[in-house]
């Protein structure tokens, strides 16, 4: 199989270049488009007053493109990019750190999958849970299983798998399973801190806050985090499908 990888945590991270070579051992033709930096929590941002600067570059033997775009700019132009060579699969990851429930609309990792599925593609988000582990390598082992598994139940377009992995030795894993209620994760409680500099100008910084939502047991971080490797199904249809009042406004 040939994939495209690309991520949100730059083009340097272990996720990718763990992935990449988990990839390659197992026989399949790997490509990478990704950003020069991290460009986390970016959401579906797309570059459309300027020019991307993009290197090629060899990544862990991989051909690879490095961009100063953000990650939905590196789905689309690696798309682009192998128009004459179309990727069978698109993974976005592995990310440093889960994409579950609401934190998915502002993940960069998913909604660069998103772009690529959009474009035309099939698309896989892959992520870790732990944001301090270097060791990426059941997460890649349990992707590329995965993108077998969604090449062989494909999504419309515009759809994409989510998929979050436990940070437990393979033995560990409870096993791979679906999860479609998502958890509610929102930042409605998150703090800012702010300081000032010596020339007077304040800054602010976000900060964490505690989520008072009592996630649902069958939820995908529920799930996740009693040792299953989930995998959502994602669209880019935001619409609301209960619930919308009638529309009465006079003209």
């Amino acid at each position: 199989m040939h994939f495209l990888i690309t991520n949100d945590d730059g083009i340097r991270a272990e996720g990718l270049r763990q992935l990449v070579r988990a990839a390659l051992a197992k026989g399949h033709r790997v490509t990478v488009c990704a950003p020069d930096r991290e460009r986390s929590a970016v959401s579906h941002a797309l570059s459309i007053s300027g020019a991307l600067h993009v290197r090629e570059v060899d990544v862990e033997g991989a051909r690879g493109y490095e961009t100063d775009g953000t990650p939905a700019d590196c789905a689309r132009l690696g798309v682009y990019l192998l128009r004459n060579d179309a990727p069978d699969l698109v993974i976005s990851g592995i990310n440093c750190g889960p994409n579950l429930g609401g934190a998915c609309i502002y993940s960069g990792t998913v909604n660069a999958a998103m772009e690529a599925s959009m474009a035309g593609r099939p698309a896989l988000a892959a992520s870790l849970r732990s944001f301090t582990s270097s060791d990426y390598s059941v997460a890649a082992e349990i992707t590329l299983r995965v993108a077998e598994w969604a090449l062989k139940n494909p999504l419309p377009r515009g759809a994409l798998y989510n998929l979050n992995v436990p940070d437990l030795p393979m033995d560990r894993i409870l096993g791979v399973r679906g999860a479609q209620k998502l958890a509610p994760m929102f930042l409605s409680d998150a703090r800012y801190e702010s300081f000032q500099s010596e020339y007077k100008h304040t800054f602010y910084f976000l900060t964490d806050g505690e989520n008072p939502h009592a996630f649902p047991e069958d939820s995908d971080d529920a799930l996740n985090e009693r040792g299953w490797a989930t995998v959502s199904a994602l669209s880019w249809d935001i619409s609301l499908r209960q619930g919308m009042p009638p529309i009465d406004v006079k003209l």
